[in-house]
């Protein structure tokens, strides 16, 4: 099998983990592992770890960013985000559900435990999180821009009145624009 990054340069099989072999290219560290080795290891592996927090030094992956063709049945792969806080994505083989790890990506994924939940990277309900996290971030962007110091604040207020028992009342006075006018609309009643 050839490299799907570096092209020219053979695969040689290595032992990722207990049990888990993977196929490495010698020039850029990359690794594929076939569908049938992670299903067998994740069988073997034992209960899924629980998710740990990103260490204050992260593995940085290389995340090659090209279209890459499976070392296995030489269809192109989909690249697939990881997310959780990890800033690159996963290469599947649509056909043999092959994986391609660029260098370091494996063990970025290990670091964070995430290493034995590969298969639901792939998954619909994993990428639509990973949309959600990242509309999320954006949208904290903005309001940090748009509000600058006052945005802690305005989280402080929020979360009060969210978990204040008189919320609608609350909320009727902030939204009216005369509170105290006789006959408004919006009563604290």
């Amino acid at each position: 099998m050839k490299c799907p990054v570096c092209s020219d340069s053979s695969l040689h099989i290595t032992s990722l983990e207990s049990r888990l072999n993977a196929s490495c290219c010698s020039d850029c560290q990359g690794q594929w592992i076939s569908a049938n080795d992670y299903w067998t290891w994740l069988k073997h592996h034992g209960e899924t770890l629980p998710e740990k927090e990103p260490d204050e030094l992260p593995i940085q992956a290389d995340d090659v960013q090209r279209a890459k063709l499976c070392p296995e049945c030489k269809r192109i792969m989909l690249r697939y985000k990881v997310g959780h806080s990890l800033d690159f994505r996963l290469d599947q083989c649509g056909s043999c559900n092959g994986v391609w790890f660029d260098a370091n990506e494996w063990e970025a994924l290990k670091q964070r435990n995430l290493h034995d939940e590969v298969h639901l990277i792939f998954s619909a309900p994993w990428q639509s999180q990973v949309r959600k996290d990242e509309a999320r971030k954006l949208l904290e962007a903005i309001y940090t821009e748009a509000f600058s110091d006052d945005y802690g604040k305005i989280k402080e207020i929020k979360s009060w009145i969210e978990n204040h028992p008189e919320q609608e009342k609350i909320l009727n006075y902030l939204s009216n624009e005369d509170p105290y006018e006789i006959g408004a609309s919006n009563s604290a009643n």
